[in-house]
């Protein structure tokens, strides 16, 4: 599942044992979309929701990070 804010994503994935196929843990992925698909943050956790607490923290870090980045107007 992947959701967009401003010109960057997170998206969250179940992580699977390849050798049982059991839930062994879940990802999240942040990334800049705009323009062009660029990986900028993995991580791992242990529950869903800590996956997307920490994908919502990480694209917020880099969108404050875009910010300080622009001249100002």
């Amino acid at each position: 599942m992947r959701i967009y804010e401003d010109n960057f994503a997170y998206e969250i994935e179940q992580v699977l044992d390849p050798a049982t196929l059991v839930a062994a843990g879940w990802r999240y992925n942040v990334y800049r979309v705009r323009p062009s698909n660029e990986l900028l943050h993995s991580g791992t956790t242990d529950s869903r929701e800590a996956a997307e607490m920490e994908g919502k923290r990480a694209v917020q870090r880099v969108i404050q990070e875009a910010q300080k980045k622009k001249p100002a107007a």
